[in-house]
């Protein structure tokens, strides 16, 4: 599973990507308890988090979601038939012909967004609705600013530069603390600042990010000769492909989003903060999916649809099998440490300020559920990125309409007895039977493809986790931190983090004692390493 070529530098570049990603998420981190403090989890952070989920989640559609799954095997074909400039020519092309569509998109959803916000926030307050309204007319045009980077990003990943793609959230979560901080210490000056107004700062603070995040990529995307030919050129064959590509595609790549904005929908029959912790426990899910299968997927799709377009099938198949693999090897122990101590990861990053001891509780019973469908949801991106390169869209969009459906049923099911609980785990319940249903399709359309290494790997993976999630749980009743209320942050900090590191550690080296490839693979270059540098 790990021999082949290609694969080293498969895992070498996730490995960038997956580097430069942890960056990102610990300043999101630092981003989300910014908000936290500054914000709490009453009625003016719920209509913040519905506001902000509109541009944050469409950008699964337009940006690293269909966008980058359609545009970036296009470009490939361009390359190959007409050579370099016919790929910086289309890439331009495309690139202005997707911002005119999306600044349209933008101006109609503007217009419309009083009537999509009470249907988002149904059943709360007119008040509400208002503050939702005007946050969402603030925020949306960032979907613009983010889809326009995403395709900056995609085409330096196109030519290996992936640390700098990867790191436009790094800059993006620092000048939303510093743009925030700024502007509420300059409102401070004239009494206690109301959470409504609050909540209109963090809206400009969004689209201060997205301004810097996108100003960042653009010395190295002219550096690389690409450019941005704005207008609407749907005579060009190749950008007429590639958005013929992204059509059936849209509900496939958008099917997370879509859960996602269902879930918002329903929550709004709970009390107030269900929104804000249903946002928070699903950012704590979109950490542990950035780090390790985002990372690999976006390195993984410029080899497959490199492969695909050459039809090396063994290729193709050692490269799926291998991010698969990888992918369940990180994010299963994540999950399971993410359920086993979910009350006090929750008392450290969200226990702060307005964000108070129930809140943070609420948040962790809400996490539990979130982490059971993780490595579902991994794999089911990871294989839609090679449906993706083999060019098939249709066949996904059908499995995820399906999905869709299946989520709203299991939503509707499950808020009464679990309330976010019961939506957070509908969405991981459906990403698993969209998974069985989306490797049911890979299967003839991939020539050689054998499934067996793989659930053997994922079986050695779940052994270690079972260990790592007894240790887990032994290890916060010894130093006491499932009840985290009773420590200061810092307290905390010094028992949890040791318990985690340890806890890592005892999977790692399980993973690889029991045989699994990447472990295995993992563990040969530190000692190699480390006998280098004793050489």
């Amino acid at each position: 599973m790990s021999g082949g070529p290609g694969t080293p530098s498969l895992l070498r570049s996730a490995g960038i990507v997956g580097l430069m990603t942890l960056l990102s998420r610990l300043t999101g981190l630092a981003q989300t308890f910014f908000l936290s403090h500054v914000l709490g989890a009453g009625a003016a952070a719920d209509a913040y988090v519905v506001a902000f989920r509109l541009p944050n989640l469409l950008r699964r559609f337009t940006a690293e979601g269909t966008m980058t799954a359609a545009f970036l095997p296009t470009l490939a074909e361009a390359e190959a038939a007409e050579g370099e400039a016919a790929l910086k020519a289309v890439a331009a092309r495309f690139l202005g012909t997707l911002l005119a569509i999306l600044l349209g998109g933008v101006a109609l959803v503007l217009l419309a967004m009083g009537p999509l916000a009470g249907l988002l926030m149904g059943g709360r307050p007119e008040t509400q609705a208002q503050l939702t309204t005007l946050l969402g007319r603030i925020m949306f045009p960032y979907l613009a600013l983010v889809s326009l980077t995403a395709g900056f990003a995609g085409l330096l990943n196109l030519r290996h530069r992936f640390a700098l793609a990867a790191s436009v959230s790094v800059f993006w979560n620092l000048a939303f603390i510093a743009f925030g901080w700024v502007a509420l210490q300059v409102l401070q000056r004239q009494g206690p600042v109301p959470f409504e107004t609050v909540a209109v700062v963090c809206a400009c603070a969004v689209l201060a990010g997205g301004l810097l995040q996108l100003v960042v990529l653009l010395p190295a995307v002219r550096q690389e000769g690409f450019g941005l030919a704005f207008g609407l050129h749907l005579k060009d064959p190749w950008v007429l492909k590639a958005l013929k590509r992204m059509g059936p595609g849209l509900l496939a790549a958008g099917i997370y989003p879509i859960n996602a904005l269902i879930s918002t929908m329903l929550a709004s029959r709970l009390p107030n903060g269900a929104q804000t912790v249903l946002y928070n426990s699903g950012m704590m899910g979109e950490m542990v999916m950035g780090l390790f299968a985002m990372s690999l997927a976006t390195a993984s799709l410029p080899a497959l649809s490199r492969q695909a377009e050459a039809r090396d099938w063994p290729a193709m198949h050692r490269s799926l099998i291998q991010s698969v693999s990888a992918s369940a090897l990180l994010v299963l122990p994540a999950s399971v440490g993410l359920a086993v101590l979910a009350r006090p990861i929750c008392a450290l990053l969200f226990r702060t300020g307005a964000y108070g001891p129930a809140a943070a509780d609420w948040t962790a019973s809400t996490l539990v559920f979130q982490s059971l469908g993780l490595v579902f949801v991994a794999a089911q991106r990871l294989g839609n990125q090679a449906l993706y390169a083999l060019k098939d869209y249709r066949g996904p969009a059908a499995l995820a309409g399906f999905t869709l459906l299946l989520n709203v049923a299991l939503s509707l099911a499950l808020l009464k007895p679990l309330g976010t609980g019961g939506l957070a785990l509908a969405n991981g319940l459906a990403s698993l039977a969209g998974l069985l249903l989306l490797m049911g399709r890979l299967r003839p359309r991939l020539p050689g493809l054998n499934l067996l290494p793989l659930l053997r790997a994922i079986a050695k993976a779940l052994a270690a986790c079972v260990l790592m999630g007894l240790l887990a749980w032994a290890g916060a009743w010894f130093l006491a931190v499932d009840a985290p209320h009773a420590f200061t942050r810092l307290a905390l900090g010094l028992r949890l983090l040791p318990l985690v590191a340890l806890c890592a550690a005892a999977y790692g080296l399980t993973a690889a004692g029991l045989g699994h490839p990447e472990a295995r693979e993992l563990a040969d270059k530190v000692l190699r390493r480390r006998r280098n540098r004793n050489a």
